[in-house]
């Protein structure tokens, strides 16, 4: 929020286009697309992040207080399994934010005037305590895809896939929906790869762990997102709600789909290339120049 006030406020350059206030010396830095891109990624990633926090604690609840049994042992495992995603990817894009937020400001966000050297100091902790985001990433794929004969991963393939398939058939999410098909085919076969290549060498489980994590975090938000373009087209169609606070939705899960969700394949790429190249160097070329 600090770097949209100052974006508003701070005039540098010309729009691409041409100036937007001629009158003034400068226009703000809203006009240049890169700080726009820098905005949007925080804003999809922390609106994103937010619901799939809410939408863990609501696992939480339900796998006490759910109906059935059947339905609370589902709670259960996808909120187990989830875990370290929401707090690892949470932590890394959380930082991630704050240092693009620091951004925004150019030289300004590196001083101590205007605070947000502080937030970036801050905000790279997180990555650190209740688990460094490594050994989190370890912990879903070394236990959580396994547990119970991938009962959890199974079922989370289920819910997004069956997410997918209802948004598909209305047109203001086809799209959307089509490209997290992608991403959670994407997914789904870098854990088939797992399954494929960890135990003949489980380095290759070691060396895509992060990666996966994030990959999954990218299918899990996207479902948080596929969600909340849902709701507002829904209540857009029927004439209710802030108008423009839906299409501030509708448009924010535009730019993730298109931002956010292609980067699933890089991810799947990165995990199939295993652990050769990284364990490969004897520990003193390290050292060398």
């Amino acid at each position: 929020q600090n770097a949209v006030h100052y974006a508003r406020d701070r005039r540098q350059g010309r729009a691409l286009t041409g100036p937007a206030e001629p009158n003034e010396k400068a226009d703000t830095l809203f006009v240049h697309p890169d700080v726009r891109r820098m905005l949007m990624e925080g804003k999809a990633w922390t609106e994103g992040l937010r619901a799939l926090c809410l939408w863990g604690a609501l696992q939480v609840d339900l796998e006490h207080k759910a109906g059935s049994e059947e339905d609370r042992q589902t709670a259960a495992d996808l909120i187990g399994l989830l875990t370290p995603v929401i707090k690892g990817v949470g932590t890394d894009k959380g930082y991630d934010i704050a240092t693009t937020a620091q951004q925004v400001y150019g030289g300004h966000g590196y001083i101590q005037e205007w605070g947000m050297e502080q937030y970036v100091r801050d905000a790279r902790i997180a990555q650190i305590y209740e688990g460094t985001n490594g050994v989190q990433a370890m912990d879903l794929v070394g236990r959580k895809l396994a547990q119970n004969g991938g009962r959890a991963v199974q079922a989370f393939f289920k819910l997004v896939a069956d997410e997918v398939a209802a948004a598909k058939a209305v047109e203001a999410t086809a799209d959307f929906a089509a490209r997290l098909e992608r991403a959670l085919g994407d997914l789904q076969a870098s854990t088939m790869w797992f399954m494929a290549n960890g135990m003949k060498n489980p380095n290759n489980v070691g060396a895509g762990a992060v990666a996966y994590m994030h990959l999954m975090g990218i299918v899990a938000v996207g479902v948080m997102w596929l969600r909340m373009a849902a709701a507002a087209a829904r209540l857009i169609a029927a004439g209710e709600g802030d108008r423009a606070f839906l299409d501030a939705k509708l448009v924010t899960a535009r730019f993730f789909a298109e931002r956010a969700l292609p980067n699933a394949g890089a991810l799947r790429r990165q995990i199939e290339g295993g652990a050769e190249a990284i364990m490969a160097l004897p520990e003193e070329m390290f050292l060398a120049a």
